[in-house]
């Protein structure tokens, strides 16, 4: 029966698509679990999580220079997601970067509100969806 197969997700066509797509799989498998023990208010590998963080970084970064305005010529609308996309990756950016520098202690993680930081970066990329809908695109 095809009718009730399960829809196949692959990379999308649309360039904004397929950096959220890319934006998706890095939050999925690279961050996931650094994120999940944030949010529990775990103990983190200072050294082991600041190389992955390092590999993200420079996924971020090819990220951003693909949908930059000098890359990528695009409407007003997706103009509009492009800057929330990017957006997202550097709030992501500087949340890490300034966990990394405390060391990724929770007492100082508690004090800048960081797992509320994560839950609305969620929140945004919800919202994202529902754009992405509008403009049409392969990937939500």
């Amino acid at each position: 029966m095809a009718l009730f197969r399960k829809k196949k997700v692959g990379k999308p066509r649309n360039p904004l698509g397929s950096a959220l797509y890319t934006y998706d799989i890095i939050i999925k498998k690279d961050l996931r679990r650094i994120i999940k023990c944030i949010k529990a208010k775990k103990r983190l590998n200072p050294r082991k999580t600041s190389i992955i963080l390092e590999d993200v970084y420079r996924k971020f970064e090819a990220i951003t220079s693909d949908i930059s305005k000098e890359n990528l010529k695009v409407d007003y609308r997706s103009d509009k997601i492009r800057y929330i996309i990017i957006d997202m990756v550097n709030r992501l950016k500087t949340l890490f970067e300034r966990a990394g520098k405390d060391g990724f202690d929770q007492l100082k993680l508690d004090r800048y509100k960081t797992t509320s930081e994560l839950d609305d970066i969620e929140n945004t990329r919800e919202n994202l969806k529902k754009k992405m809908k509008e403009i049409e695109s392969d990937y939500l």
